[in-house]
């Protein structure tokens, strides 16, 4: 495999990379850049899309648009640099923030948090329900899946789709399923 450089532009640090199939296009995210960043290799173009806090995690919207987890919550955004809407709130924004995250196979959006100081295991693992239907008159459901960590990180999927990865970075562990907290 030849390897060679996409966009010269560097990130202070790019995480969440997916690649949209409808639009042929890598999206990634720069979390200290404070930026959502994309770039369509047919044409060669990269975009970036300023943020007011630092994102930690992407996906696509099934009906369109982009999911993100910012610092302080879980937000849709129906465009490309369109209005961020607030789907749930946290309220862990001092000493916490959104990082990796993903949609999983049913569409709902797995996104994990990372604690800063690093000196305790109080980051979670939340999945977000979204979609038409859940149950819950159209509002979001918000689920605590997994407690502590300290860097909920590395989400992915088995061939499957019946078994969810993550890994907790600073523990050097990774964990397999879908509800249980890993142990403490």
């Amino acid at each position: 495999m030849r390897w060679e450089v996409a966009v010269a532009e560097p990130d202070g640090v790019g995480e969440s990379p997916f690649w949209h199939p409808a639009e042929q296009r890598l999206y990634w995210v720069d979390i200290p850049g404070k930026r959502v960043r994309r770039w369509h290799p047919d044409s060669g173009a990269h975009e970036s899309w300023s943020l007011p806090q630092e994102p930690g995690c992407i996906a696509p919207a099934a009906s369109g648009g982009l999911v993100m987890g910012l610092r302080d919550g879980i937000y849709r955004a129906r465009s490309w640099g369109g209005p961020l809407v607030p789907i749930a709130l946290f309220g862990h924004a001092a000493h916490s923030r959104f990082n990796d995250g993903k949609a999983d196979p049913l569409g709902r959006f797995w996104a994990g948090t990372y604690y800063e100081p690093k000196d305790a295991r109080k980051a979670d693992l939340y999945c977000i329900d979204c979609r038409p239907g859940n149950g819950n008159g159209g509002k979001p459901i918000v689920q605590l899946k997994a407690h502590n960590a300290t860097s909920a990180n590395g989400l992915a999927w088995s061939p499957a789709q019946d078994t969810l990865y993550w890994t907790d970075t600073q523990a050097h562990a990774v964990y397999a399923g879908t509800g249980s907290p890993p142990p403490t």
